[in-house]
Formats: structure tokens, sequence, C-alpha cells
């Protein structure tokens, strides 16, 4: 198997799957090659033994380029021969010549609300992403929500599409020690039983919204919670990365930015509710990373996050401050049965990163 995605020691949403996947399939006997790492020569081939081949072009370049021209992807013969499927977890897909090639598409954001997606060279990319996602062999989804979405906008062919659900790591049901959690804690200056929200800052999150939403809670309850939120700057939303900036200054609202796995485990279990008022998600990860760590949950009532988390969750509509604030208020002042959040945690452990390299390697034996 070849994998096109390079480790980042900053990982998003696509890189938290690509590890947690190749980690998954490479205990399964599965042997899995990297493509991706730039240098300076193009794009890295890792080896086992640390050798390297080169293409002459950085790999998206190279799948830009022979979309536009309707050709496969010179990929190096040397590389073709170790493997038996080709796998694009990053939305470069190139077509090959000789071997079957599965892209993994999250979402079809990019072409539903082009407004929600960075603009540089947004019409491009997204003829490119048509183009790719139709002469992939097999689509993989990450919920049945985002399927519908993909073949009503990519024109993926359903008999194409599989959709394979994301998995939650077992670090995230164990609690962190209690000098742990002080630890973060102490280190961010936070009190525990904050409001946690994860997720990179960028337009579709809503995140904006939700610190107006803050700024309209009583004054009570902003005294008792912190809002803290974890993620590191995207695109799109200048004012908020601004704005945020101040309201660091008063000390009730803390932008995080990235925080390692550790970190971002004590804070999980330090908080009091978990809120994520997107605007257009795939799947929605976070909710189950909350579940995990007994959190309850305040979400956007999208169909994929509806379809993910199920009924223990306090659904909004998204488009109103206010509404983010009611749900909010009314969470701090009745909290969640506690049988709901034991439901929320035994939901989440349904849905786990081996089943979806099980199921990932289905989707591989069909094509080979």
């Amino acid at each position: 198997m070849l994998e096109s995605l390079d480790a980042t020691p900053r990982p998003d949403g696509i890189g938290v799957y690509t590890q947690a996947l190749e980690h998954a399939l490479i205990g399964r006997g599965t042997i899995v090659r990297r493509v991706g790492a730039p240098t300076r020569a193009g794009v890295r081939f890792v080896r086992p033994k640390d050798a390297a081949l080169s293409f002459p072009l950085p790999l998206k370049y190279m799948a830009a380029a022979c979309a536009a021209l309707r050709i496969a992807v010179p990929l190096p013969a040397a590389i073709e021969r170790e493997i038996d499927v080709y796998h694009a977890t990053d939305y470069i897909v190139p077509r090959l010549a000789r071997k079957p090639v599965v892209a993994t598409l999250y979402d079809a954001i990019p072409l539903v609300r082009p407004e929600w997606a960075n603009q540089r060279w947004r019409s491009l990319k997204n003829r490119l992403l048509r183009q790719w996602a139709q002469s992939a062999d097999r689509v993989i989804a990450i919920s049945h929500a985002a399927g519908q979405d993909l073949v009503e906008h990519y024109g993926i062919a359903p008999a194409r599409m599989r959709v394979v659900p994301l998995g939650v790591s077992e670090r995230w049901f164990d609690k962190p020690s209690d000098a742990r959690i002080r630890e973060a804690l102490d280190r961010f200056r936070l009190q525990p039983g904050f409001i946690l929200h994860v997720g990179t800052l960028q337009p579709r999150k809503n995140v904006d919204a939700l610190v107006t939403a803050y700024e309209l809670l009583p004054r009570a309850i902003r005294d008792e919670r912190q809002l803290v939120l974890v993620g590191k700057y995207g695109w799109g939303v200048p004012k908020l990365r601004a704005r945020l900036a101040g309201l660091r200054q008063a000390g009730r609202v803390a932008w995080l930015d990235y925080v390692d796995r550790d970190d971002l485990h004590a804070l999980y279990h330090a908080a009091g509710m978990f809120v994520f008022p997107s605007l257009s998600e795939g799947f929605g990860l976070p909710i189950l990373e909350a579940f995990a760590s007994g959190l309850p949950v305040i979400a956007s009532g999208l169909p994929a996050l509806r379809e993910v988390a199920g009924p223990d969750v306090v659904w909004l509509e998204p488009s109103t401050a206010e509404a983010i604030a009611d749900g909010i208020t009314a969470m701090h002042r009745s909290g969640m049965d506690p049988a709901r959040i034991a439901a929320n945690r035994e939901r989440a452990a349904r849905f786990d990163w081996d089943a979806c390299a099980t199921r990932t390697l289905e989707v591989y034996r069909e094509l080979v």
C-alpha cells in the first residue's frame, strides 16, 4: 500500500485520520509506504532502510498538471512495483497507469459552500477536485451524509462510493492523573469546568458566533466558566484572530492555538462542557472525543453530526449567537443526566480505528 500524506508534528483532522489509519493498518500487517515529505529535490519516497526516491516535481503539482492534461501521473516504476493500492488521504488524487487508486474525501464543502473554503485558486482547485474524485477507482466517505453530498456535487457514481467512519483513540477514554490535569490547567492559566471548543479557526467552524454567544451569557456564568478555544489559525477570519488577541487580555476567553495531544487529553477531562457550533461538517470527530472524555455536548444539528453523535446531544441552530448562548445557559443550569453521558461514551467506543482499518482493507481488496 502507498499512502500519500506525510506525517506532521501538528496534525489537523486529515493528519489525525492519516496517522491513525496508518498505525491501525500496520498493526494488521499491511505494509505502508509514504509519499509526501517535501525535499529540495521534490517529494521524498520513504523506504524501509531510509533510502529515497524523488519525483521531479512535488506530487500535488504533478497530479494537477496530469489532471489538466487528462493523463496518468508518471509514478516511477520502482514505486508502482512495490504497491498494490495507492490511497490518497489529502485530496491530491493522482491517476496511475498500472495501480488502482482509493481516495478519502471528507466533505463537499468546497463545492457546496465555496465561501467557506480557502479562496486561493478556488475555481481551479474545484475543477481539479472534481476530476480527481471522478478518476479514483474507489472513493471513501467518512459518513453517509458526506457521501450523499459527494455523489451529488462531485459527480461520483454511487457504485464507486464506500462509507468508512473514523475512529476514536482509546486514550480519550482514560482520565489523566489529577496531577497531570492540574499541571495543564496551571500552565494555561485555566480553571476547571470551562466551556471547550476544538477546531481550526476558519469560517465554517463558526467560532466568531461562539465568542459572541459567550459574551451574551449572564455575567455569573462567565465568571464561573471560561471559554477555551483549541485550534490553530486556518484562514479567512483575520478579524476573529485580532478579536481573540484582545480578549486574551481579559482572561475569560483563552485561545490556545495549538496544544499537543497530552495537553488536549488533559483539557478534555478538565472541561465542563463541549460546544461545537459548526456550519458544515463531514463527520465531527471532536464530538466523539468529547463523548469519550465524559463531557456533555452542545452541537449544530447538521446531518453528519446527528448521524455520528446520536440522540444524547443538545442540538442547536448555529446561525445565531443567541441560540448558541441559550444552549450553553441551559446546559450550565441543568447539566446532563449521567446516564446520557454514559450512553455517549458507549457510542464513542463503537468508533475505533481498528474497525476503520478493517473496512478500509475491504475497500482495497475489492481492487486487487
